[in-house]
């Protein structure tokens, strides 16, 4: 058995609602959100549509009053605003970001 594909199997997701406003993340994938129920696969589509594909880099801008709705993110140079069960939807990775000039 193959260790490392189990231990990975056991790292949790992180999701794009859960990330911090100037975090610089990577798209890994869409997963499924129960609250959109039989139109979950056309929310699926529209962000795909939109660019959020796995491997496209995305920078969180900020969030809504209080860190309530929408989320604002940057990805592929276009600001989008998301409501916080489609960011839920959205699985990334942190990007580490040189500061270097």
């Amino acid at each position: 058995m193959n260790t490392a594909l189990a231990s990975e199997a056991l790292i949790p997701a992180l999701r794009l609602d859960q990330c911090r406003k100037g975090a610089h993340v990577r798209v890994t994938g869409l997963i499924a959100q129960p609250l959109f129920g039989t139109q979950d696969e056309r929310v699926s589509l529209r962000l795909k549509e939109l660019g959020f594909l796995p491997g496209a880099p995305l920078k969180v801008i900020g969030f809504g009053l209080l860190g309530s709705d929408p989320l604002a993110v940057q990805v592929n140079g276009t600001k989008f605003a998301l409501r916080r069960a489609e960011a839920a939807k959205i699985c990334v990775e942190l990007v580490v970001v040189s500061t270097a000039l």
